[in-house]
């Protein structure tokens, strides 16, 4: 078919057109790698509605009631702490004097402290939404820093952190305290795993729950694990 001065013009217009719908459509969010200029935001946004950087736990201790349970076992006032731990958030962790090897819960620390985000060597992006429970989630997915990709979820109307996808499990947070000085952070912590990760589909029943019944601040490492 012959194609006319006129039919050329209309379809370099319809091409031009589609190029400037496609540069929209990419700036707007939606395409690849378009994410990364929104983290930052984010990552002031959740660290601003934790009380700023000076209020994140850095090093503390803490004692909690831990159990591998696939039924859901709530706080009675009863109950005691089976473990007693100090944590130096992104580095070391000791249950009682021993120092703890496992560097999946350190990760796991370190990132619901929100400290991860702020380290130099974090590359953080923006995810899509996603509904945890009653909640709409906004999320930050955190690189380089960790060997393991790990993604932080976050409430979009008070921007508390809901859920931590990591490897194989989603760790959820909630009923948060403050200390006395300000640090905010969750009393329970419950862990299921995926039944389809790529899906982020979960397993009906937890496989463990954390009470957390006391937290402190800490100044410096206490005697017993500054050995």
């Amino acid at each position: 078919m012959r194609m006319t001065r006129q039919t050329g013009l209309a379809a370099a217009r319809v091409s031009g057109l589609m190029v400037l719908s496609l540069s929209a459509f990419v700036l707007n969010g939606h395409g690849a790698g378009a994410e990364e200029p929104d983290a930052p935001k984010r990552v002031q946004a959740v660290v601003a509605a934790a009380g700023g950087e000076e209020k994140l736990l850095k090093l503390f201790r803490f004692s909690e009631r831990v159990l591998i349970t696939a039924t859901a076992t709530p706080l009675k006032p009863e109950d005691k702490s089976n473990r007693t731990s100090v944590v130096e958030v992104g580095n070391r962790w000791w249950i009682g004097a021993a120092p703890r090897d496992k560097d999946k819960v350190r990760v796991l620390c370190w990132a619901w402290s929100l400290r991860m985000l702020l380290d130099p060597k974090s590359k953080v992006a923006h995810l899509d939404d996603l509904k945890i429970g009653e909640h709409t989630a906004f999320g930050l997915r955190v690189t380089e820093a960790v060997k393991e990709p790990i993604d932080l979820f976050f409430d979009k109307q008070d921007q508390r952190l809901l859920a931590i996808d990591y490897i194989d499990t989603r760790h959820l947070f909630s009923e948060w305290k403050k200390t006395e000085e300000g640090h905010s952070y969750p009393t329970h912590v419950a862990g299921f795993r995926f039944a389809d990760r790529t899906a982020r589909t979960l397993n009906e029943k937890q496989w463990y729950q954390t009470d957390i019944l006391e937290l402190t601040p800490l100044k410096e490492l206490p005697a017993e694990v500054a050995k």
